[in-house]
Order: C-alpha cells, then structure tokens, then sequence
C-alpha cells in the first residue's frame, strides 16, 4: 500500500504583525511607493508588494514562463537598495544617496554613499530574479547591509 503525502500550502505571508515591528519594512513599503513614479502598483496591497520579493518553486515557474514582471522587479530591487540607504541616513544623520544600475544581461549593481563615503557595493546578477527565501531572510539580509555600512562610515566619519 502506498500513502499519498500531502504538501501544506505554504504559510501565507503577514507582513502586518511584522511592519510594526521592523523598521526596515516600513521603509522599504514606502520606498517602493515613492519609486513607483507611475502608480503602476497603487492599487496593490503591501503584502502583494512584499510577497513579489519572497522566492518560492511555484513563483518561480510562473515568472520564467511570463516576463512580464520585469518592471516590478526594477522596482523592487531599487526600492530595496533605496530603503537600505534611507535607513542608513536615519541612523547616522548624514546624507545618503543610492545608486542603482540594472541591465538586462550582464551584473547590475547598487552602490551606497553615507557623508560621501562609499559604505555599500553589491553586484546583483539578475534582478529579474532579486528575492529572498522569507520574509525574515529578507530583513536580516538588509538589516547586515545597514549594520556594515554604518561600520564603514563611521571609520570616516565622526558619528
């Protein structure tokens, strides 16, 4: 006799428990607004925003089969370097400026400026693909870049 395994729908995402806590959230939730010049996703609701940025198999599929998504993943990505970089800002109290750079076929890059200092350069192959495993994983990862940065500066900077 064989037995059928079932697979759980894989928990949905709650980001709301979360935003209040986090602050890189709230700022990534607002960057991604204001990045959004053509209030092509207003009508979207934060967890849908948030959820694009979460990899899973299914997503995966799905996207690799329609392209179409390439301009909210640009979004995204430059909406999540520029929260890491406004986070930044508020940390340190000095001016920060993100730059982003994608392109279609080769590594795209982000670079981060605090006071003038260059506190943060990530390449980024495939923005197209640009997410994270979990939520959690996602705010560690920009939480560690902030972390770093502020490291950085304050070896340059009086802070």
């Amino acid at each position: 006799m064989s037995k059928a395994i079932l697979l759980e729908k894989p928990p949905q995402l709650n980001i709301e428990s979360t935003k209040t806590q986090d602050s890189f959230l709230q700022e990534l939730l607002e960057q991604i607004h204001l990045t959004d010049t053509c209030n092509l996703y207003d009508l979207w609701s934060d967890e849908l925003l948030i959820d694009r940025l979460i990899i899973s198999l299914e997503k995966e599929e799905h996207s690799s089969k329609n392209l179409n998504l390439d301009p909210l993943n640009q979004l995204l990505t430059t909406a999540f370097y520029k929260a890491i970089a406004s986070s930044i800002a508020s940390k340190t109290g000095q001016n920060t400026e993100a730059f982003v750079h994608l392109r279609d076929r080769e590594f795209s890059s982000a670079v981060i400026f605090c006071g003038g200092v260059l506190v943060l350069y990530s390449l980024i192959w495939g923005y197209r693909s640009f997410g994270f495993i979990s939520l959690q994983e996602l705010i560690e990862s920009a939480e560690t870049s902030i972390s770093n940065a502020i490291t950085k500066a304050s070896r340059y900077l009086d802070l």
